[in-house]
């Protein structure tokens, strides 16, 4: 933990003397159907539009969305958002859009909060799914998402590949869906099933409209060695614990998949800022996961 915490230090350290007016910041909020503000260059949040958002994206310029996982308040996130694209701008050139959802803690006990956080991550996907089919083909998107924002993730990129394959298997070729080609994932710290992935599961289709998945792996992760509780004793482990149960998963697609492990940078620890920072540690993978650097012949 000393490595973590000396780079947590650095990092606010640099927060302080830095300002957001040189990028290009966005954030979503889903809590009342979505709503986008975009960063000013007075470092404060200003009510914009998906249209505005959607007429002033370049396809070029690499789109890193980032969402969180359970216990994040509205403001928590704002800030979030501002902190973590400060430290993103400087290892390449990209759009930053912070994602959020509601996963405000309840009040109905510590099991019961986390299986209805679970199930507010399902249902809060379709608004990620329907964003994405705004996005011009030729986009390039990363998806970062800690804890039940990786479940959210999964979620909507499996009913946008289903939805995808469905109008594809019609006649009705005017009106089918056309979604971006260049989609990666990073799980951080994913709380997710780790047996959902194959042919028929839950996210079985997630793997087909992905390019790349990275899976950042913590085996000290306290949280998520918990996580089958949630459902039962024998239940499937977590993704961000014991990666992804290959079972099902064609071999063509399996290939997708690569593992980080951040245990050394982590430890014993499961919050949103130890996992991005332990990520973020790892610029080589940040670069080719999220800014597509292995696409560019000019590397930086």
């Amino acid at each position: 933990m000393q490595k973590i915490n000396f780079v947590l230090v650095f990092c606010y350290f640099f927060l302080s003397l830095s300002t957001a007016s040189a990028f290009d910041v966005w954030f979503a909020d889903t809590r009342c159907g979505l709503e986008i503000d975009q960063l000013g260059s007075n470092s404060q949040w200003k009510t914009s539009t998906l249209d505005a958002f959607i007429q002033t994206h370049n396809p070029n310029i690499p789109l890193v969305i980032v969402t969180h996982g359970y216990k994040m308040t509205y403001p928590e996130a704002k800030q979030f958002g501002i902190n973590f694209s400060k430290l993103t701008r400087k290892l390449g050139e990209h759009r930053f859009l912070f994602w959020s959802w509601d996963s405000e803690k309840e009040v109905c006990g510590i099991k019961s909060d986390a299986i209805n956080a679970g199930k507010k991550a399902d249902s809060e996907a379709k608004h990620l799914t329907d964003f994405l089919k705004q996005l011009k083909p030729e986009s390039k998107i990363a998806l970062i998402g800690f804890s039940y924002g990786a479940r959210l993730i999964s979620n909507s990129l499996h009913e946008l590949a289903t939805e995808q394959q469905a109008q594809n298997n019609t006649n009705n070729k005017n009106n089918s869906i056309v979604t971006p080609t260049k989609i990666r994932v990073i799980f951080l710290a994913a709380a997710v099933d780790c047996d959902q992935f194959g042919q028929n599961k839950k996210y079985g289709n997630l793997l087909s409209i992905t390019d790349k998945l990275l899976v950042n792996i913590n085996s000290s992760d306290p949280a998520l060695l918990l996580y089958p509780l949630l459902t039962g004793i024998g239940s499937p482990k977590a993704v961000g614990r014991r990666g992804i149960n290959y079972s099902g998963i064609p071999k063509d697609l399996a290939v997708k998949i690569k593992y980080l492990d951040v245990r050394p940078e982590i430890g014993v620890d499961h919050t949103f800022v130890s996992s991005f920072y332990a990520f973020l540690s790892h610029r080589q993978e940040f670069r080719k996961y999220a800014l597509f650097n292995d696409d560019n012949k000019n590397k930086r």
